[in-house]
């Protein structure tokens, strides 16, 4: 299936929202970063988190983090929608966010999984299912995606 160049850049902003969240909250006030600190931290864009998550945890020693939105987060980007549930987990490690549950974009008529993102030089590969990839600029993740 051949995505546009318009829908690879929603599917770009539906990953960059679940990490501007991330990224893009100011410092929660007790010292510890924000989602999108521990992103950037990671060498990681903001925009793959949606704007408003509440907080996270993080396992230092393996990776294992999950982010709490306000409520499901619809993103419309690139002519796709994605739905983030109110909480995402994962593993997140230097480029990588792998193993990650709780996003999904909508391909024709179906919900897939997104699978795991990856940062490579300039690109973020984003993984779809059991049967797609899909590589977009690491630009188009600058900002976190607000919610409708």
């Amino acid at each position: 299936m051949a995505l546009t160049k318009t829908k690879r850049e929603t599917l770009g902003v539906i990953f960059l929202c679940f990490s501007v969240c991330l990224l893009s909250t100011p410092s929660n006030g007790d010292g510890q970063p924000t989602p999108y600190e521990v992103l950037q931290s990671h060498n990681l864009p903001i925009g793959l988190l949606p704007k408003g998550a509440l907080g996270y945890d993080l396992d230092p020693n393996d990776g294992q983090f999950s982010v709490n939105l306000t409520n499901i987060c619809n993103i419309y980007a690139g002519g796709f929608k994605i739905k983030c549930n109110p909480t995402i987990t994962g593993v997140i490690s230097t480029n990588n966010l792998d193993n990650l549950d709780g996003v999904r974009v909508k391909i024709a008529v179906f919900w897939i999984k997104i699978e795991w993102a990856k940062r490579n030089g300039d690109n973020i590969e984003f993984k779809i299912g059991n049967f797609a990839k899909k590589t977009f600029p690491v630009s188009d993740f600058t900002s976190s995606p607000g919610c409708s």
